[in-house]
């Protein structure tokens, strides 16, 4: 609409609405015809607008997407760790659930649904522990597609799960340890004198990224890869024993005639795991009780801290900032060690 204010310096006004919002707006112009032509103009891009956002409208009706079920938002999520051993852990843990809930709608997946999948699990003889882990990864995941807006709503928001101690098993003792080494292939022997000699992780995360250019023996140190977990540094410098520098050399030199940098490996190729030839080596050692790879750090933190060596030190070596972890995770009490406590206090006096 067009009207004339003769007393101001620009008399003609444009009077409109903007189509996309509705509110009022005006423009001042010198002459009419200027106003004239400006709301031609205006009418024309106007039509324009309102055609666009009438086609926008149109295709969302058409192409509503289809409401996320649990398995798409777990996947979604799997798909965003990096970490191919951490992706490949969870997919084995959120598989069963899938199976359950997997087609159910994600906003329609409770605490009540969670309880029930619990108490499955339960059933179906797999641990606490386990069962909590995979309610866990179902959390996080949820948490996740809230966070990045795939969820409006967490429906897990008020999940709590049972805390349930850690059910580490004890290190290997120094009379396992030898058995262990003379029945293993010689990759895994590697993997057990490093292992207890240094404290690092047993995996693609440290110890079998090392590269022989990483090892000093004539400095008597190395410099450990770090695990991507927050490090500040990409690598830390651990001490290396006297008893292992002579197995070091003499690795060392084979590697160099067949050019392998990796001081772990399996026929010149690095590893991602060593499960099956560990378990071979149990089983060839005679060993029954459960033990991983892992416990070779755990028994370095624990021979190293039961031989009064400083605390600090012993996080420092094996990559950790905080020195409880080492004290809450990686501390085993020995049989001896238990047979002290008991005989410290004085007599009873009953006889």
């Amino acid at each position: 609409m067009i009207v004339c204010l003769s007393y101001k310096r620009k008399p003609w006004i444009v009077r409109y609405r903007e189509p996309w919002s509705g509110k009022p707006r005006q423009k001042a112009f010198a002459t009419e015809q200027e106003a004239q032509d400006f709301e031609m103009a205006q009418l024309i891009v106007f039509a324009r607008e309102k055609e666009i956002i009438r086609t926008v409208r149109r295709r969302k009706r058409q192409k509503q997407p289809a409401p996320l079920s649990v398995a798409d938002v777990l996947g979604r999520y799997l798909d965003s760790l990096g970490n191919p051993g951490t992706r490949m852990t969870c997919v084995y843990h959120v598989r069963p659930l899938i199976a359950i809930y997997g087609q159910r709608r994600a906003h329609c997946l409770g605490v009540e649904e969670m309880a029930a999948f619990l108490q499955v699990q339960l059933q179906r003889g797999v641990s606490q522990s386990t069962a909590c882990r995979r309610m866990s990864i179902v959390r996080t995941a949820y948490n996740w597609a809230t966070r990045w807006g795939l969820l409006a709503v967490n429906p897990l928001a008020g999940l709590c799960i049972p805390s349930t101690m850690p059910q580490t098993p004890d290190p290997p003792t120094a009379r396992e340890l030898k058995l262990i080494y003379a029945a293993a292939a010689p990759h895994v022997r590697r993997v057990i004198a490093l292992g207890m000699a240094t404290g690092a992780r047993i995996g693609p995360s440290e110890l079998f990224r090392l590269r022989w250019t990483d090892v000093d023996t004539k400095e008597a140190i190395l410099r450990m890869p770090q695990a991507a977990n927050g490090a500040r540094s990409e690598a830390r410098e651990v001490p290396l024993r006297r008893d292992i520098l002579s197995l070091l050399r003499r690795w060392e030199k084979q590697d160099g005639i067949a050019g392998c940098p990796w001081v772990i490996h399996y026929r010149g190729k690095p590893l991602r795991s060593i499960s099956r030839a560990w378990h071979n080596a149990l089983r060839r050692a005679g060993i029954a009780r459960r033990m991983r790879p892992y416990d070779l750090r755990h028994g370095f933190a624990s021979r190293a801290l039961d031989n009064a060596a400083d605390l600090k030190c012993v996080a420092e070596i094996m990559g950790h900032a905080n020195e409880k972890m080492i004290v809450r995770f990686y501390r085993h009490t020995s049989a001896k060690q238990r047979r002290k406590a008991v005989e410290a206090a004085p007599t009873l006096g009953l006889e």
